[in-house]
């Protein structure tokens, strides 16, 4: 049962309204910008062994039923599943309360200096379901050999064993013993890609309980410093997209969500890296359908030291990377997973969390490549650790005070991050990326100065240009889709009205000359 729609709402106690179901309530109206607890509950008609399964919530929540607290969420973004006795059938009393009041303390994953804001409220879908006897908790289809269909399986099952029934969109039919890990093969394969993006959906039946999941055939490895799709090799421009709109915060609206991704693919572009959280199904099936390539991460945002050496914050990013990878494992569409964009990765004392954290990852998941964004360039103490060298740079920017663009800036800095990479040993065979560049420009102004449309569009396409002559890179990831909202922290002064406008697009999708530059070169 989809639980989306009117709920009922108070905020630090007070009075008693309706709010729609997902909903950032600070997005907006009376308690736009408002931190504190706020209250959201409906009644729910079910009963027995349920599973209630939150999407994304923020920034922490209490969940309740029946004034019972049956769990809690500390991640804000990440998918949380909470199977529980509903108890008789009839009438029960859900009730989520949200806290989106920053926490000043090292496991926090949300902190005051995150250049983002952090908004509170149920962003994405609820759903509950009543649980028979035996019932699917996981199901991963990943491709074992694309290009001849073989396909690895692994089932997990919550209850008394039981036979399986399997149904491909192909009309194969067939039969597994109980949980457990199978491979099978799909007859003339068809390989999912940002050009043909061919899908194929899998239908499980366990006694009384079904599951349906989609997936494709397809490859994503490191060699020789490069990267490769389905054995080519893969060259990426994309966007760094926050999941966030105006009036609604991160309860991103559907249609709204569909026309952004459609956008980015219409642009000539191929890669979405979702900054800085997980993604939503939504999101998800739709980068599937389109042939959208995804960078999928977790939660987190510049973190000190104090976070890296932390065992509760270490222990909450493994918890979320699991749930996130867990939720999403079947989208072909997701080629890397990530974690900590720009933590304080120059000390030798962070390599334990990022080398906790890779591990992590790859015993969920083995079948994709692992990153993380450095701001750190040539100091960073951790890149060995993962399988991308990814950097995160703003020259022509943040440093400087010269007016106008300067091409000898950009190309500069992309030659020393190069050299570095090049002349490091343990990164020799590491494909390398730009995942942050960018440059903000206020809707408006062709002056040709900072902050002018014109100066963005020159540093986005002559960025784009010195990567492709060097064959050290992999690609590039511009910082970012559309203007952003941040948070009331000492950035504020950098961000004019309070929005980080490095948005290649206004917030509301409104293109600027870098968006129409970008997309007339690709097109070329």
């Amino acid at each position: 049962m989809l639980l989306n729609g009117l709920w009922n709402f108070s905020f630090e106690n007070g009075k008693s309204v309706k709010m729609q179901v997902p909903s950032c309530f600070d997005a907006a109206g009376e308690y736009y910008c408002k931190r504190g607890k706020a209250a959201y509950w409906r009644e729910v008609q079910c009963g027995g062994y349920c599973e209630l399964h939150l999407e994304g919530i923020g920034l922490r929540a209490e969940i309740f039923w029946d004034d019972k607290k049956i769990g809690e969420e500390l991640t804000a973004y990440t998918p949380l599943s909470i199977r529980f006795d509903a108890g008789e059938k009839g009438v029960h009393t859900l009730k989520i309360i949200c806290d989106n009041t920053i926490q000043e303390t090292p496991e926090s994953e949300f902190r005051r200096f995150y250049d983002f804001y952090g908004f509170g409220g149920i962003y994405r879908d609820v759903t509950i379901r009543e649980l028979p006897e035996t019932s699917f908790s996981y199901v991963k289809v990943i491709p074992a050999d694309p290009f001849s269909g073989k396909v690895q399986l692994h089932i997990e099952l919550d209850g008394p064993e039981k036979p399986i029934t399997a149904k491909l969109s192909d009309g194969t039919t067939m039969k597994f013993p109980g949980a457990g890990d199978f491979e099978f093969s799909i007859n003339d394969p068809k390989l999912w890609s940002p050009d043909e993006p061919n899908l194929y959906t899998l239908e499980l039946t366990c006694g009384d309980d079904c599951c349906k999941t989609r997936f494709g055939l397809r490859s994503i490895e490191s060699k020789n410093a490069k990267l490769y799709l389905n054995g080519k090799e893969l060259n990426i421009v994309g966007v760094n997209r926050h999941d966030v709109y105006p009036l609604t915060g991160a309860a991103m609206p559907y249609e709204q969500l569909k026309a952004d991704l459609q956008m980015i693919k219409d642009s000539g572009m191929n890669f979405i890296r979702g900054s800085h959280y997980p993604q939503s199904e939504h999101m998800l099936d739709l980068a599937d359908e389109l042939g959208l390539l995804v960078w999928d991460e977790s939660l987190g945002w510049e973190n000190p030291l104090d976070s890296l050496n932390n065992d509760e914050f270490i222990r909450r990013q493994k918890s979320a990377l699991k749930r996130m990878i867990r939720n999403s494992i079947n989208h072909p569409s997701i080629v890397f997973w990530g974690f900590l964009n720009e933590a304080i990765t120059n000390d030798d004392s962070a390599r334990r969390c990022i080398a906790e954290l890779t591990t992590a990852v790859k015993a969920e998941d083995s079948s994709r490549l692992v990153t993380f964004a450095t701001m750190m360039s040539d100091r960073d103490k951790c890149l060995d650790l993962v399988d991308i060298a990814a950097f995160n740079t703003y020259p022509g920017w943040y440093n400087g005070t010269y007016t106008f663009f300067d091409q000898n800036i950009i190309k500069a800095e992309l030659d020393r991050i190069a050299d570095f990479v090049r002349s490091t040993p343990e990164l020799a065979d590491k494909p390398m990326i730009i995942s942050e560049i960018g440059a903000a420009a206020l809707p408006g102004d062709h002056s040709g100065r900072r902050w002018s449309e014109d100066y963005q569009s020159q540093l986005i396409l002559s960025t784009l240009k010195l990567i492709r002559k060097d064959p050290r890179y992999s690609g590039v990831l511009y910082w970012q889709f559309c203007n952003t909202q941040v948070d009331d922290n000492e950035r504020i002064m950098m961000r004019p009205r309070g929005y980080n406008n490095k948005g290649l697009v206004d917030e509301y999708r409104k293109p600027k000359l870098a968006w129409h530059d970008l997309k007339k070169y690709l097109s070329e």
